[in-house]
């Protein structure tokens, strides 16, 4: 886990709520939240592009993602861990491996960002006569 820049660089096959048990050790939130994230692993919620519980005010998998690594056909390995958060120098073929589902290769590896874990949270009820 990177504070400065909050990222973080992982193996495809870490399950998500360890990612998310590290983040919050280190007072970060990885935002993907799902209901199998204690068996789920990060190359297939990357792969099918998950989005989740948070996907309105974080993002799907592939907004959450900045870099990859992936294993080609042909046995070449891509990689593009980047940890810039904005790069506007030539292809980003980061986003066809996200969500392709592996069929243009399978993702060992990705940078993704975090964000400041919130302070706290408010809940409000309204009631509404129609």
């Amino acid at each position: 886990i990177d504070v400065l820049s909050n990222t973080v660089t992982v193996e495809a096959g870490v399950i998500l709520q360890t990612l998310q048990e590290a983040a919050d050790a280190a007072d970060r939130l990885f935002p993907l939240s799902l209901a199998a994230q204690g068996s789920c692993q990060i190359g297939g919620n990357l792969s099918s592009n998950a989005g989740g519980t948070g996907v309105l005010a974080y993002g799907n998998a592939r907004e959450l993602c900045l870099g990859v690594e992936v294993v080609l056909p042909t046995g070449e390995v891509f990689d593009d861990l980047r940890k810039l958060k904005k790069d506007n120098t030539g292809y980003d073929l980061k986003n066809l491996f996200v969500g392709a589902e592996g069929t243009l290769g399978v993702i060992t590896a990705a940078v993704l960002k975090l964000f400041p874990k919130p302070k706290g949270r408010d809940v409000a009820f309204v009631g509404l006569s129609s």
